[in-house]
């Protein structure tokens, strides 16, 4: 169990996981009832805007312990950061993910320390392809795509990716500022 989880209490735990088991079974598929938005109760509206939504995992890939959705105070120290401070959280490793704003859906996989130090290294690499105006976000997805081999653009996502796909990432940047 990881330190956040331990300093939460086995109680907070439970609660924690019997809430998402409560979100996996009862809002697939249907319309949340009014009141404040909460990964248990998304955005309609957030919700559509999300394309390629990924399910919400029941248990981590990594060591096959429950995940729970919870205040991403519970990863850095007690402090919340961001304007929707939730997460993906495993009970039993370290991995945990974001979520799209004002939504339950993960912004990508559940990810180990390796792979997030993995993604960010990629996203250092990829992003000023975009952000520096030569080209679109989707024109440089679509770039990545062809050049990682991936055959569907809507499949090539950083936050999907494991280590060895990130480090490809930087090795087909940095093949194409050479």
């Amino acid at each position: 169990m990881n330190a956040a989880l331990r300093a939460a209490g086995p109680r907070a735990l439970l609660g924690a996981i019997a809430m998402t088991a409560q979100f996996n079974s009862e809002t697939r598929g249907r319309r949340p009832a009014a009141g404040p938005v909460t990964p248990w109760n998304p955005s309609r509206h957030a919700v559509a805007r999300v394309t390629n939504p990924l399910p919400v995992p029941e248990c981590c890939p990594h060591c096959a312990s429950k995940v729970w959705i919870g205040s991403n105070s519970h990863i850095y120290n007690g402090r919340e950061y961001g304007e929707w401070p939730w997460a993906l959280m495993c009970t039993g490793c370290d991995s945990y993910v974001g979520l799209h704003p004002f939504t339950g859906i993960p912004l990508g996989t559940l990810a180990t320390p390796a792979m997030r130090r993995a993604r960010s290294a990629a996203k250092d690499a990829f992003n000023p392809l975009w952000q520096g105006g030569a080209m679109t976000r989707s024109d440089a997805y679509a770039w990545l795509a062809g050049a990682l081999g991936i055959t569907n653009v809507e499949h090539c996502h950083i936050g999907w990716f494991d280590v060895a796909q990130c480090a490809a990432v930087v090795a087909a940047v940095k093949a194409r500022k050479q």
